[in-house]
C-alpha cells in the first residue's frame, strides 16, 4: 500500500480501538472503492470484525467487487448469509456469481434464496467461471431496429443505465436474437428520424456463452472493444462483457501460464496457507526429483570415465546447465505463442528452423568459450578435452533448441495437454540428460588423449 493508505489504515485502527466504528467506517468509505478494498484486505481481521456491520450495503459491495480473490473469500467469510444476500443485491451480476461459485453449495444456497435479485443471478450460475457466461452481466441495453434514434435516446434517458452499459445498444429481433450494434457515439449524431437498423453495425463481434475466457479476452484485444456481447447456441443475446472484466482475465491467465511454468498451482499466491502451497508444489517437485534419478543414472554409467580423468566432473554441469537454461528460453517463448496463437500448425516447421539455427549460433559462441576456458584453465595439455568440452556445449545447445520447440508443440497438439504445465520439466530434464551423455559419452571415446 502506498504511505497515505497506510497511515489511513493505523488511524481507523485508532478509531476502532476507542470505540468511534461509525466514524472509521466513514472515513473508510470517504476514498475511492478500490483503495477502500486494499485497506480492508490488509487491516487486522478483529479491525475489519467491528467495521463491517456499520458499512453500508451499496459500499460493502463495491469493496467485495475490487478485493483480489483470496481477500475477498476472507471478507465473505466475516460476514452473516443475511446481511450478504443484502450486500450482493447491489453487486454486479458477474461478481455475484464469481462469490457464489466459490462458496460451498449449502451456504451459496441459502445466500441465492434470500437474495432479491436472484432471478438475475442464476442463469449465469450455470456457467463455468473460466467461460464468456461465467464473466458477463445481464445489464444491457436493447433495442428494436425499427426504433428511431429519437426514441432510442427518450428511452435511455427513462432507463439512466449504468455508464459500462451504455456503450453500445444491442439491436435484437422478437426472439431476442442479435442482429447489430449502434455506438452511443453514433445514435447521438444520428438524424432524430434515422431507423436504427438503419445505423447500426450488422458485422458484429459476439462470443458464445460456453467460449473459454483466453479467447473471450483475444477477440476484445483484437477488435479494440470496450464491451463484447455474448449470445447462447440460438444466437440470442444473453449477456455482455465489460473491458474491466476482461482485464482481469488477461493478468488471471498470465499468471497462470507463469505460475505452471514455474511448477506450481495455477490458484497459489503469495500467502495461501503452507498446506495448499506442499500440496501444489510437491507433485511437480517429484517430477524434478525423478528426472534428476534419471540423470545420475547416466552419470553413473561413466563412472570408470570419471574416475581416471576428475576434471570432467567440474565441466559437465556446465554444459548440462547451460543447455537447460537455453531449452526453457526456447520453451517459454514457443508456450507463449501458442497461448496467444501465435504459432498454429501450419507455423511449426518455421519455428524450428527458426530456433535450430538460433541453437547453432548459440553452440557455437558458448561451445567456442567453453572450448577456450578449458584449455585456459586445464593448460596446453589439454587440448582434447578442451574439444570435448565445447562440443559437448554446441550439440547440447541444439538438443535445447529442438526440445524447446518440439515439447510444447507435442503436449499441445498429440497429448492435448496444456504446455506451460510441463513443457520446462521435460525440456530441463532432457536437456541434463543428454548434456552428460554426449559430454562423457565424448570423454569416453577419446579417454586415452586426456590428461
Amino acid at each position: 500500500m502506498e504511505e497515505e493508505a497506510v497511515s489511513l489504515v493505523s488511524e481507523i485502527h485508532d478509531l476502532v480501538t476507542s470505540e468511534r466504528t461509525a466514524e472509521a467506517a466513514a472515513r473508510l468509505i470517504a476514498v475511492h472503492p478500490a483503495d477502500c478494498a486494499e485497506m480492508v484486505a490488509e487491516m487486522d481481521r478483529e479491525d475489519r470484525l467491528a467495521l463491517l456491520p456499520v458499512i453500508p450495503d451499496e459500499e460493502m459491495a463495491r469493496i467485495i467487487e475490487y478485493l483480489p480473490d483470496q481477500s475477498r473469500r476472507d471478507v465473505i467469510d466475516d460476514i452473516e448469509p443475511v446481511r450478504l444476500a443484502a450486500v450482493l443485491d447491489e453487486a454486479d451480476d458477474d461478481i455475484v456469481a464469481d462469490v457464489l461459485h466459490e462458496l460451498p453449495a449449502e451456504r451459496a444456497g441459502a445466500i441465492l434464496g434470500a437474495m432479491k435479485r436472484a432471478w438475475a443471478v442464476t442463469p449465469l450460475l450455470r456457467h463455468a467461471d473460466e467461460t464468456a457466461g461465467g464473466h458477463m452481466t445481464r445489464a444491457f441495453i436493447s433495442l428494436a431496429a425499427g426504433w428511431t434514434a429519437q426514441r432510442a435516446i427518450q428511452h435511455l434517458r427513462r432507463q439512466r443505465p449504468d455508464a459500462d452499459s451504455a456503450y453500445y445498444l444491442y439491436i435484437v429481433d422478437e426472439g431476442g436474437r442479435l442482429e447489430g450494434v449502434v455506438s452511443l457515439r453514433d445514435l447521438i449524431i444520428a438524424a432524430p428520424d434515422a431507423l436504427l437498423g438503419q445505423i447500426m453495425n450488422r458485422e458484429v463481434v459476439k462470443a458464445r456463452d460456453d467460449m473459454d475466457q483466453e479467447q473471450m479476452a483475444r477477440l476484445v484485444q483484437r477488435y479494440d472493444l470496450v464491451a463484447l456481447p455474448v449470445v447462447d447456441a440460438n444466437d440470442r443475446m444473453v449477456g455482455v462483457i465489460t473491458v474491466d472484466d476482461v482485464l482481469d482475465v488477461v493478468e488471471e491467465e498470465a499468471t497462470e501460464d507463469i505460475l505452471k511454468l514455474a511448477g506450481v498451482g495455477v490458484k497459489e499466491r503469495a500467502l495461501s496457507p503452507v498446506s495448499e502451497s506442499a500440496r501444489r508444489r510437491l507433485p511437480w517437485l517429484v517430477v524434478n526429483l525423478a528426472a534428476a534419478l534419471i540423470a545420475s543414472f547416466v552419470v553413473s554409467l561413466f563412472e570408470e570415465t570419471i574416475a581416471q580423468v576428475a576434471a570432467l566432473a567440474a565441466i559437465m554441469p556446465i554444459v548440462a546447465g547451460q543447455g537447460g537454461n537455453a531449452g526453457v528460453q526456447t520453451a517459454t517463448i514457443v508456450v507463449r505463442g501458442l497461448a496467444l496463437e501465435e504459432i498454429d500448425t501450419g507455423d511449426i516447421l518455421r519455428v524450428l528452423w527458426k530456433e535450430l539455427l538460433l541453437g547453432v549460433v548459440k553452440g557455437t559462441l558458448f561451445g567456442g568459450a567453453l572450448m577456450l576456458i578449458t584449455y585456459s584453465w586445464l593448460g596446453d595439455g589439454n587440448t582434447t578435452m578442451a574439444l570435448v568440452a565445447g562440443s559437448a556445449m554446441f550439440c547440447n545447445m541444439i538438443v535445447a533448441s529442438l526440445g524447446g520447440v518440439l515439447i510444447p508443440i507435442t503436449l499441445r497438439y498429440v497429448l492435448k495437454v496444456d504446455p506451460a504445465t510441463a513443457a520446462g520439466v521435460f525440456d530441463t530434464m532432457l536437456t541434463d540428460i543428454m548434456g552428460f551423455f554426449v559430454f562423457l559419452g565424448l570423454a569416453t571415446l577419446f579417454l586415452s588423449q586426456l590428461d
